[in-house]
């Protein structure tokens, strides 16, 4: 064959060659992009949630500490905040006093919780789908993965699902929705009321008495059942978590006073404290974090940022308490997946990333409460995240917009 003959044949093997081998390349990252998607990582990441559910709901009968204690609140007879301490607010006591009348006593009532948290789950996942899409919920799906044993054995899914619907309910335009899941959720946790400033945010131009309204009628009777029942004094068991005098170890404070070697931990109203404090700093540090956390919450939604603003809200109460437990870190999820959509990545990144360092430090908890150095550096790293993250979601709210 003439080499010129054979030169340009094998230029044209070649050029065969080149072009199979990119459609090859084309083909396998079209069937990456086909097979990754976000409704697929969404119904994997539910699959684990159904699996850890299911664990969760076989050992709810088993003896527990925190279940444990939720029962005997339940179960035990006369005058709550009077006749007994409690330190969760009124519609957490009633649920708890409503399960605790299921028949099999605490093995019904642990499975009651479960149960309950399950509901939280698909109201915070079916809230994001309708308020933000497919992507949102896959993100939360996702991200609560490291703590789903926490999410399914406390009770921070049912604050957490009233604070998203309330959320969605501003979105959506739902002001009824939004006052009466807003009343709802402070009165399973305080925390949701940080999201209040969204009563008085206007729709388009436009404000609405509704929002505002159906919030006080809710509260109203929900407070009202709480003085009926305890007087004021309810109110200062749960600020004040029964009346502690240290700092949880898990806290900001608390992690510090642990790293410096403070000998003072104990267990406390339930949970591993150190140091020295009172119920009347505790109360400061809440009036403390009110400015920030309410402007942060108007600003977010004024911005139409209202996942910043609720991760700088939160994350900015959270940092001025207390008490930081491992599993309050589920209330900035809802928010990190808002965040994600609403296009502040690094919001998402640094709250994810919260997330699993929490879920690392209760794995290690035993060496926590040893006082093993690595350990310890875990639970500052963690709140050192949480710092950051409060204050790259004030910065970003304090930017003028473009």
């Amino acid at each position: 064959m003439p080499a010129t003959i054979r030169s340009a044949t094998e230029g044209d093997v070649d050029a065969i060659r080149a072009i199979h081998n990119q459609g090859v390349a084309g083909t396998d990252s079209g069937m990456l992009k086909t097979r990754v998607t976000p409704i697929r990582i969404l119904i994997v990441a539910l699959l684990i949630h159904a699996v850890v559910f299911t664990i969760s709901a076989v050992t709810s009968p088993e003896p527990a500490g925190d279940f444990d204690r939720y029962y005997e609140i339940g179960s035990t007879a006369g005058r709550p905040y009077v006749d007994y301490q409690v330190e969760h607010p009124i519609a957490t006591l009633l649920a708890f006093k409503s399960l605790a009348q299921l028949p099999h006593g605490r093995a019904s009532f642990g499975l009651g919780v479960v149960l309950l948290d399950l509901l939280g789950d698909v109201i915070i996942i079916a809230s994001l789908v309708w308020g933000w899409g497919v992507i949102a919920a896959a993100y939360f799906a996702l991200a609560v993965i490291p703590v789903l044993g926490l999410f399914f054995n406390r009770i921070d899914a049912w604050s957490t699902a009233a604070a998203i619907l309330a959320v969605v309910g501003w979105r959506r335009q739902q002001p009824v929705l939004l006052g009466m899941a807003l009343a709802a959720g402070g009165a399973f946790k305080l925390w949701p009321l940080v999201l209040t400033p969204l009563l008085v945010v206007p729709w388009r131009d436009r404000r609405s008495l509704v929002a505002p309204a159906a919030f006080l009628a809710a509260a109203a009777a929900l407070a009202g059942a709480a003085v009926w029942i305890a007087g004021v004094n309810g109110v200062v068991q749960v600020l004040t978590f029964r009346g502690a005098t240290g700092w949880q170890i898990e806290s900001l404070m608390g992690s510090i006073v642990h790293l410096a070697g403070s000998p003072t931990l104990r267990m406390e109203s339930g949970s591993w404290r150190i140091g020295a404090t009172s119920g009347p700093v505790s109360i400061a540090m809440f009036l403390a974090a009110a400015p920030i956390c309410f402007w942060s919450s108007w600003r977010g939604a004024r911005l139409n940022r209202v996942g910043a603003g609720w991760l700088a809200s939160v994350s900015a109460l959270m940092l001025l308490s207390a008490l930081l437990s491992a599993q309050f870190v589920i209330w900035l999820a809802p928010a990190g997946a808002i965040a994600w959509e609403e296009g502040d990545k690094r919001l998402a990144l640094l709250t994810a990333l919260s997330i699993v360092l929490t879920q690392a430090l209760w794995n290690s908890y035993g060496s926590v409460l040893s006082g093993e150095l690595p350990a310890l550096l875990i639970v500052v790293v963690r709140n050192l995240v949480l710092v950051a993250l409060a204050s790259s979601a004030i910065m970003r709210l304090s930017e003028r917009p473009a």
